[in-house]
């Protein structure tokens, strides 16, 4: 609990603004800190493995999930109209084509970009990462539960690639 109300937080707070623009070194470092603070919360050693059991315990996901949850729950909020009126400049619904398949529901706009520049943005990166997500997903009816399907996605994911 300790850790969820104290340090948690500062995980969160405006990482949308600055996590994709960090340096893999510096994501590394925020990924030991969370591992230093489960070694804490789970009172391991030191020098004891961190692994997807781990974070599943404490119902946590690493740092990069983490990030992907807080993007794709701006979308969310946005399709369903509880955004800011900002977020209208960042998000777009892509227009629907005449043919509806299960691939094209519920999909954002992505701007294109001719070179790199640009591709750790917010309007770049939220709708590459929305697009991505499974249907049964995006067509929750609350953010609350679209949060703890997308945390059980990343979950599977992480089972998977293990």
């Amino acid at each position: 609990m300790l850790c969820n109300a104290l340090i948690q937080p500062h995980f969160d707070y405006a990482c949308l603004a600055w996590y994709s623009k960090l340096t893999q070194a510096l994501k590394r470092k925020i990924q030991v800190m969370q591992n230093k603070c489960i070694r804490f919360c789970l009172q391991m050693k030191n020098t004891d493995h961190i692994d997807l059991k781990e974070f599943q315990e404490l119902n946590w996901l690493n740092a990069s999930d983490r990030f992907t949850q807080c993007l794709c729950s701006s979308a969310f909020n946005f399709i369903h109209n509880e955004s800011p009126e900002y977020m209208s400049e960042i998000f777009q619904i892509a227009p629907q084509n005449n043919i509806s398949t299960r691939s094209s529901q519920l999909k954002l706009n992505q701007p294109f970009r001719k070179t790199n520049m640009g591709q750790k943005s917010l309007s770049f990166l939220g709708p590459q990462q929305w697009n991505k997500l499974p249907n049964e997903i995006k067509l929750c009816n609350s953010i609350n539960t679209f949060k703890h399907k997308l945390k059980k996605y990343f979950f599977d994911l992480s089972k998977k690639c293990s």
